[in-house]
Order: C-alpha cells, then sequence, then structure tokens
C-alpha cells in the first residue's frame, strides 16, 4: 500500500528505491556489543531484521513498480560489512547479509532492466553518531579519525552523492552489484581489531 502511495504522488512510476533503514542497536545495548560467548541472541537477531531483513521485505514490496520504470537500488550498507571486527560482530556481519544480498538482487534483476547496487559509509557526521562521543569533551572527528586514513569522518552530503551517482541511469547505468565503499579508506585500515577498538 504504501508502494503504491508514493508511485501515485510521482506520476504513476517509481524509478529509485534507496534502502536506509538500519542502524546500530550497539550504541543503546551493550550486548549487542559483547564477546561472543556473550552475545544476546535477541539483539544478533534485531540486528538483522533492522538492517537486512528491512531491506529484503522493501525491495519485494516495490519490486513491480521498479521492473516498469527500469528503476535502480541502492541499499545503504556499512564499511565495516569488510571488516573483522569483534566489538562490532553482529552489526557487521549483518552488513555484510547486505552486501550479499545487493550482489544476488543485482544478479537477479540484471535481465530485466533494473540495478543494483550499495553504498558503504564508514563513521559519517550525524545526530547519532554524535551520542557516542557525548560528554568526552572530543569532537567525532578527534575520537575516529585514527580509523580513516583521510584524517577526518565523512560527512553526510558524500554519501548523499555516493547514492544519486549510483541511482542514474546516465551517469551508471553500467554499473551493477558493487558497493561502494565511502569510508576514508576505513575498510583498508589496520586500525579495526578488536584491542584498538576497546581502548
Amino acid at each position: 500500500a504504501a508502494v503504491g502511495k508514493v508511485v501515485a504522488a510521482f506520476g504513476g512510476r517509481l524509478d529509485v528505491l534507496v534502502c536506509s533503514a538500519g542502524g546500530s542497536s550497539s550504541l543503546e545495548d551493550p550486548k549487542a556489543m559483547a564477546e561472543f560467548g556473550t552475545v544476546s541472541k535477541d539483539a544478533f537477531m534485531n540486528m538483522y531484521a533492522l538492517n537486512c531483513v528491512s531491506k529484503v521485505i522493501a525491495v519485494a514490496a516495490a519490486e513491480h513498480a521498479l521492473l516498469a520504470a527500469g528503476g535502480a537500488i541502492v541499499h545503504v550498507s556499512s564499511a565495516i560489512s569488510a571488516i573483522p571486527a569483534e566489538a562490532f560482530m553482529p552489526y557487521a556481519a549483518a552488513m555484510a547479509a547486505v552486501d550479499h544480498v545487493t550482489k544476488s538482487q543485482a544478479i537477479g534483476y540484471a535481465g530485466r532492466g533494473v540495478r543494483v547496487n550499495s553504498v558503504n559509509p564508514a563513521t559519517v557526521a550525524t545526530p547519532l553518531s554524535e551520542t557516542m562521543v557525548k560528554g568526552s569533551g572530543a569532537s567525532l572527528d578527534e575520537a575516529f579519525a585514527r580509523l580513516h586514513p583521510v584524517g577526518r569522518v565523512g560527512r553526510a552530503e558524500e554519501v548523499a552523492e555516493a547514492i544519486a551517482f549510483l541511482a542514474d541511469n546516465e551517469r551508471a547505468g553500467f554499473v551493477t552489484g558493487t558497493c561502494l565503499m565511502v569510508d576514508g579508506g576505513a575498510a583498508v585500515s589496520t586500525w579495526w581489531t578488536a584491542d584498538k577498538m576497546k581502548k
């Protein structure tokens, strides 16, 4: 029903679906960041439902409209999908699943006129990420710059530009099945280890 209302509101077609629902409950739920032996089953499954299952359901709901328009799908994943960091294992595993879904959907829709890609940001300055440094006296850049070889965290506008590029059939018409790292080099940084993340 929701998809039908959107299609009707925008001239009878759906050109782009951006699946951006997600987040890390580890910011509020310590069990979601716990070590392997004590991680909560509910926290782990909730992470999958929020970050991965929601995207699968959204695509299924919008499939007919996207196929009719020859549209594009962009999933918002995370650079941590490629980083084996124990401290964020449930979230990282859910985002790795999003990357696999992205590639599988790209193959499935490739011959049907719909492209599927993901953007994979690292730490980005948002009101939610600011809560990670609240009360520390440090800025987000000061706290997390070492995790990004470029020396700073990302900006929301930079992620939005990457999404806009992947959604554009003229500029990115030959791009599908790509997980685009928008991460300041975080995925290739040596800082993302369990011991360093716990400090």
